[in-house]
């Protein structure tokens, strides 16, 4: 069955004033495709040509048009349209439970399920923990690890006149492995770095091969070949669309930038953020309430609350928006919390949240990747904040201490509401203690 024939079993009419929806050749009711027009005519009719003056179905015009077993079918089981009304005929599918269709839903409709590949946990934590790396070389990593990268031989098997083979050499298929390792091209820059690499004998496997080069010899060898692996991209980049060659001494410099830069960001001495401690009130620590409230299919709300280290309210904010899961509404809490902590040039801060998950990739112990995907820009945007602000700190905290922002999230999400300001709303509900805050 072609993804044709399966999107036309999702689709059918919701039937308003019945002027829209034809009679023939629509999906009005379960034996449509049995019915085909035989003149014009019927191609011309409608649903509300089947009413009577009362607004009943027709029987007659029915058992007429469509014969006695469909017309039975139809009048017994389907309500007819209201005449009269301006609400019109709808196309819904209704697979979507909103009945809209998107490409997201017909995708997920029409592939067919296919085990997601397993990775060693070892790479895994060897790519989003070693320290000294920019967050785009992690994501570039990962994408690696993914076969994710823009290349002919994938590219290639989806568009018809894209070629397959590799833009630079022509000899074989352009695969991440032939690109980045074994193209006569990548081989000479890897032999004539500071490393030396021999990459005729790493192993076709893309895991294996990762965990090879990154893996053997440390973490202080694994940053180094991940920002020389990023170089060499970028460079085959630019010979391939802009026909600048590359050299040993262009290779070497563009990676030794990237080592630069993450020193520059902090990132490349940063340690991991571990739990907080108890007492969170010594001299110079501010504290953050940070919430998030969500309610399916996309409704959200998230709010904060800064206060000094003597308890001081600085300011609070409340914003409305869309999430697809919970822990994407709390982890946009908390990356709004902390760009309002670094508004405020406040360098030590603990943010309080009852996000189990968020606390555990914030402190360095889970990986980001196991999460919700669709938190995970966002979330490397918070580790980004975390890992280059020493004196943030995350501490997980029982949901019963965080009652104002909880109440606030759910009020912004129900009513719409954004705002930012120094002192109490006037909006916020009644029954709320905000004495204890204060």
């Amino acid at each position: 069955m072609n993804a044709r024939q399966v999107l036309q079993q999702h689709v059918t009419w919701q039937l308003g004033n019945g002027s829209v929806c034809g009679a023939f050749g629509q999906p009005w009711h379960s034996f449509w495709t049995q019915v085909n027009p035989s003149s014009l005519r019927q191609r011309r009719l409608s649903v509300s040509h089947f009413l009577n003056p009362t607004g009943q179905w027709d029987c007659g015009k029915l058992i007429e048009e469509f014969g006695f077993a469909i017309a039975l079918f139809i009048s017994m089981s389907i309500t007819p349209p209201l005449l009269g009304q301006t609400r019109a005929d709808r196309l819904i599918f209704t697979y979507a439970r909103n009945g809209q269709f998107t490409l997201k839903k017909a995708y997920h409709l029409v592939a067919p399920e296919v085990a997601l590949p397993t990775f060693p946990p070892d790479l895994l934590r060897l790519i989003w923990h070693t320290k000294g790396l920019l967050p785009r070389i992690r994501l570039f990593l990962w994408k690696v690890l993914h076969n994710g990268l823009p290349l002919g031989d994938l590219i290639g098997r989806r568009v018809s006149n894209i070629s397959r083979p590799c833009s630079l050499c022509g000899f074989r298929a352009e695969t991440i492995q032939h690109a980045l390792f074994k193209c006569p091209w990548a081989q000479s820059l890897w032999f004539a770095s500071s490393l030396g690499l021999h990459t005729d004998d790493l192993p076709e496997n893309i895991s294996e091969l990762l965990k090879t080069v990154l893996g053997s010899e440390g973490e202080d060898i694994a940053r180094i070949v991940a920002n020389h692996l990023w170089a060499l991209w970028k460079l085959r980049c630019i010979e391939v669309f802009q026909g600048k060659n590359a050299t040993r001494q262009s290779f070497m410099a563009l990676a030794t930038s990237y080592s630069k830069l993450a020193v520059d960001a902090g990132l490349a001495s940063c340690r991991a953020v571990g739990p907080t401690p108890q007492n969170c009130s010594q001299s110079g620590t501010a504290t953050c309430l940070v919430d998030g409230s969500y309610v399916k299919p996309h409704s959200a709300g998230w709010a904060y609350l800064l206060s000094n280290a003597h308890g001081k309210l600085l300011e609070y904010g409340v914003h409305e928006g869309h999430a697809s899961s919970p822990l994407q509404a709390e982890v946009k809490a908390m990356l709004h919390a902390t760009r309002a902590v670094l508004s405020h040039g406040v360098n030590d801060c603990v943010f309080h949240t009852d996000c189990s998950n968020l606390n555990m990739v914030i402190c360095g112990y889970q990986s980001a990747e196991q999460l919700d995907w669709s938190a995970y820009h966002d979330l490397l945007d918070v580790l980004y904040v975390f890992r280059t602000n020493p004196g943030f700190h995350c501490s997980l905290v029982p949901r019963e201490e965080l009652v104002v922002v909880d109440v606030l999230a759910k009020f912004a999400r129900l009513n719409n509401v954004s705002y930012v300001g120094n002192t109490f709303p006037i909006f916020l509900p009644i029954g709320c203690n905000i004495s204890e805050v204060e």
